[in-house]
């Protein structure tokens, strides 16, 4: 009889045992017939590092009192053939045309899309892995002298993966494992974000709120203010805003200055290390979300007929505006003030 009990005890506690495991064991992610090449999880990677011939780009996750973010340091390589000058070249033969390479720098905070490639590469997946042997078969491959590289640095460690050529018909990219020496055909769409990361990834919002999202907003101008409260903000078609002084009239210029405004992006950030010099305030734009979380944004400009740039804590950096947008709202601003009265 004892034995039986325990018999049956140690079965409850086996069953019992795996079903806690199952219940709190991540699912195995489905990779869709493709094979892992790097192991890994997204929260874990600090800093993903593409280097080509064409491109280098650098994303960091950083953080501050907002939450996490992304941090883009990008170089796009270009080269320009510059034909050479008559008598250059040797007595008789004509001369070699020269080749110049330039830089072309720029620094930007990333969209939340980073979050997406991160993730794909979570395990990193691969269409397939290669069995190569020849040394001619990894030259036509790309392989023998790599012209692109990838580094994940993820939870403390380097993973390190060397890219190739394109393969014919798909332009998927052959990869070496840094390690193992293993060779892969990775998805181009897994890549082309990092090499066009430029064009690809940067966060040109200023706000990073939804405008359904605002209970209130400011709007100043020197020493002018006005305070503005969003009502049947969850009914698109009833939504308006009101002045505390007077809750029960749509403040109608403000309405539709406010659209125009929060509609507003940015085209490029500028470069920390040298930022555009002259600025002077034109008008500044605060909002409270939902949550209770405040953000400012202020918009300048480079003297009186210069660029426009706008800066708040959604953005971290400065970005450089569409100078007719961003003229027209700083014209606006005062008859918006207006609505005080």
């Amino acid at each position: 009889m004892r034995r039986s009990a325990m018999t049956y005890g140690v079965l409850l506690l086996i069953f019992s045992g795996a079903a806690w495991y199952q219940w709190t064991t991540e699912p195995p992610v489905d990779m869709k017939g493709q094979v892992v090449l790097l192991q890994g999880e997204a929260d874990d990677i600090s800093k993903v590092l593409w280097a080509s011939d064409t491109s280098e780009a650098t994303i960091s996750r950083k953080q501050d009192d907002r939450g996490d973010y992304y941090w883009v340091d990008y170089t796009r390589w270009t080269e320009k053939v510059i034909p050479a000058e008559p008598g250059q070249g040797d007595t008789g033969d004509a001369p070699e045309p020269k080749t110049e390479r330039t830089a072309k720098h720029s620094v930007f905070k990333a969209a939340n899309k980073v979050d997406d490639v991160f993730a794909s590469m979570s395990p990193f997946p691969a269409l397939r892995k290669l069995e190569i042997s020849s040394d001619e078969k990894l030259e036509q491959m790309g392989l023998t002298e790599p012209k692109a590289s990838l580094e994940i640095h993820r939870d403390g460690r380097v993973q390190q993966l060397e890219v190739g050529g394109e393969a014919y018909g798909t332009r998927d990219r052959y990869v070496r494992h840094g390690e193992t020496g293993e060779i892969y055909l990775v998805s181009k769409d897994l890549l082309k974000p990092l090499e066009y990361a430029r064009t690809r990834l940067p966060d040109r919002t200023l706000l990073g709120v939804e405008h359904s999202d605002i209970i209130s907003a400011k709007v100043s101008m020197d020493e002018e203010t006005l305070l503005l409260r969003h009502v049947h903000r969850d009914d698109p078609e009833k939504a308006q805003w009101v002045t505390d002084i007077d809750p029960d009239t749509p403040a109608e210029q403000a309405t539709t200055w406010l659209h125009k405004a929060l509609a507003l992006k940015g085209t490029r950030f500028a470069d920390p290390k040298e930022p555009p010099t002259g600025l002077e305030d034109r008008f500044q734009l605060e909002v409270v979300s939902s949550e209770g979380q405040t953000t400012s944004l202020k918009v300048m400009q480079v003297g009186s007929e210069g660029d426009w740039y706008a800066q708040s804590e959604h953005t971290r950096g400065m970005l450089k505006l569409v100078r007719s947008a961003a003229r027209s709202l700083a014209d606006d601003v005062s008859g918006v003030l207006g609505d005080e009265d």
